[in-house]
């Protein structure tokens, strides 16, 4: 077994992208098993075919769906093909499944032109406790002495359910042919532990110094970016996209902000100009405790802010605290790293959430629960995390060091966020075979971190033998991903494809490729600020054609975060984009082809939802602009929902 090294303390701006792949997910309780990474065609962006056409849907996932899956191909809210597959067969199985929908419904007919969204259901008759579903022989489950993880959990990602772990000490000049894991950097891992499409290994331009201390603590925000913590000298944050590209690289906390705090634990709660860095000053003596941080508008922290105290020392935190996590009402929880047996300070603490109203704008200093006093199985905690829910939280610890065998009974224990009884104990005397050590004493784990994904299942750090793991909790579950690119069925012609797109000279050009029938006129950009949309008509869009098959759109570059879709402009689908009430009048803004024209369109209106549509009394529609248009109506009668008709 090798030994852990102590850290050497005591302790997208605006940018532009092709509309991708997002996920939706709807859990149930205990929801364990899910699909991400999900293609259509092999890609994450819309795709055009022909009716009749096939289609391949891919994904990943993470444990096999033990009680099947179900694919359901939608128009709008309609379902037209429902595809089931039963437990043990294609597209059911742990890791990546493909399934074929043959472009036709469920009557045997190819479906008709227009949009299709995909969605995908995993079901799972679970385990009977808390069960390890990885393998710690997979190399991608490998780490030599990582110090952070972090899942994403942002539903609306194409990178969901995406795994980072960060290994803090070299070791690729072992003498044998070195795994990603060996290498001073960050892993990225599918949720069932295979690399990354991109690759599986970057250090995102940083020459992190290793050493044990550096990268350390990895969180992911709601909105995608991955920050992580460096403690090697001063203690610095750092913030990536998912890819962890090098132009990604940004120096979100600096040696300015330390100001007397030795930081050690780090936790991300909000997004964009709203997201605020949680920090833990692990100083016993003097130190200020919890301590936040707000991130500016280029999403670094200002010059010499050096954090507000939130949670001081003195009251419940009786030593200092070494990690932080928060939970979706702002209950903060913190972990005490306390290394010598029989420790009479808690381990584990909960605080309500922060109010800067409270005692005149000082800390807070009492919890609302805390324990772990004089418990050797908390010795050494090192890290924790709280479930999406706020239902669980889990704290990963070294065990308590013995002079003459280390550091002893580390584990991964759940509690009850709610009062801190303990659910279970993940680790605790259990030898799990691995072929990377052949000491598997089951008294010396040495649990370094933790995260939850999205769906409940719980991840952890074991650095003896040097692994991550997933558990998944007990129960039955199932959970549904919902899958844009959208599947486009024309008319006829060859399958759009978007094959670039730059931005230079304030212009954003896209390339594209069609039929070689095709011409300019037929094409139609679209535009959102969302990938999920909605999309209207990209003002100030050309396209022309340069060569047979082959055609190039631009539109100026507004400086803000955009999605692009090309269509063929007799596909644009409707979509309204407005709706207002004033002065007794309805007033609709909605989108089309730009071959669309009022005569053409209808509004619909209906006393429910789901009831039946029939058009509006007294309704008239107008073009505003190519594609572009505006319905009214009068609003004097009870409440209306409404639809656009074609």
């Amino acid at each position: 077994m090798k030994s852990p090294q102590h850290p050497l303390r005591n302790v997208m701006t605006g940018g532009l992208t092709l509309a991708l792949a997002l996920f939706a997910v709807a859990p149930t309780a205990h929801a364990n098993v899910f699909a991400s990474n999900a293609k259509i065609n092999g890609g994450m962006t819309d795709v055009s075919v022909a009716p009749g056409a096939s289609v391949n849907i891919s994904y990943i996932l993470n444990e096999p769906a033990s009680s099947g899956v179900i694919i359901k191909v939608l128009s709008g809210a309609t379902t037209v093909r429902t595809i089931s597959l039963t437990a043990g067969a294609a597209g059911t199985l742990r890791g990546l499944n493909t399934v074929v929908w043959d472009g036709k419904d469920n009557t045997g007919n190819s479906v008709p032109a227009g949009n299709y969204s995909v969605s995908i259901t995993a079901a799972s008759s679970g385990y009977p406790g808390w069960t390890v579903t990885t393998d710690d022989n997979n190399d991608g489950n490998y780490s030599y002495e990582a110090r952070g993880i972090a899942v994403d959990r942002n539903t609306n990602s194409p990178y969901y359910g995406r795994v980072f772990v960060g290994n803090s000490v070299d070791n690729s000049t072992n003498g044998t042919s070195p795994y990603l894991g060996d290498y001073v950097g960050i892993q990225k891992l599918n949720a069932d532990g295979s690399y990354a499409d991109e690759g599986g290994f970057s250090t995102g331009g940083e020459a992190w110094s290793g050493g044990g201390s550096a990268p350390w603590k990895i969180r992911v925000s709601d909105d995608d970016q991955v920050y992580v913590m460096d403690i090697s000298y001063l203690e610095d944050v750092y913030r990536f996209d998912p890819l962890f590209s090098t132009n990604s690289l940004l120096h979100v906390l600096r040696a300015d902000n330390d100001g007397t705090a030795t930081l050690t634990g780090m936790a991300v709660a909000g997004t964009g100009t709203n997201t605020v860095l949680w920090m833990t000053d692990n100083n016993s003596f003097g130190g200020l405790g919890i301590l936040k941080y707000a991130v500016t508008a280029d999403g670094t922290c200002a010059t010499n802010d050096t954090g507000t105290s939130v949670v001081g020392l003195g009251g419940s935190l009786d030593a200092a605290p070494f990690d932080v996590a928060l939970d979706q009402r702002g209950n903060i929880y913190a972990v005490q790293n306390l290394v010598d047996s029989g420790d009479p300070a808690a381990r584990l603490l909960a605080f309500p959430p922060y109010d800067p109203a409270t005692n005149g704008g000082a800390p807070e200093t009492n919890a609302t629960w805390s324990v772990g006093a004089y418990d050797n199985t908390l010795g050494g905690a090192y890290g924790l995390a709280v479930d999406p829910t706020g239902t669980y939280v889990a704290v990963a610890c070294w065990g308590v060091y013995d002079p003459s065998s280390g550091y002893v009974n580390g584990s991964t224990t759940v509690f009850y966020a709610t009062n801190g009884a303990v659910v279970t104990n993940v680790d605790l005397g259990v030898s799990i075979p691995s072929k990377r050590t052949t000491n598997l004493d089951p008294t010396h784990h040495v649990d370094t971190d933790c995260d939850w994904d999205a769906v409940g299942n719980l991840y952890y750090l074991d650095d003896s033998p040097g692994v991550w793991r997933a558990v998944s909790p007990p129960g039955a579950n199932q959970a549904t991903t919902a899958v844009l690119p959208v599947v486009q069925v024309t008319g006829s012609g060859q399958p759009l494809d978007i094959t670039g797109i730059t931005v230079s000279g304030g212009m954003v050009t896209i390339h594209f490729t069609a039929g070689s029938s095709d011409t300019a006129g037929g094409f139609l950009l679209l535009t959102a600020p969302a990938a999920q949309g909605p999309y209207s008509p990209a003002t100030g869009a050309s396209i022309i054609q340069i060569s047979p098959g082959v055609f190039q759109a631009t539109i100026p570059f507004n400086g803000s975060l955009q999605f692009y879709r090309i269509v063929r402009s007799g596909t644009a689908p409707l979509q309204i984009t407005r709706l207002s009430v004033a002065a007794g009048t309805v007033t609709i803004n909605f989108t089309g082809a730009t071959s669309d024209s009022p005569a053409t369109l209808t509004l619909l209106s209906s006393a429910s939802a789901n009831g039946t549509y029939s058009a509006a009394a007294g309704a008239s529609i107008i073009q505003i602009s190519p594609g572009v248009f505006q319905a009214t109506a009068p609003a004097n009668g009870p409440t209306q929902f409404y639809r656009i008709g074609k």
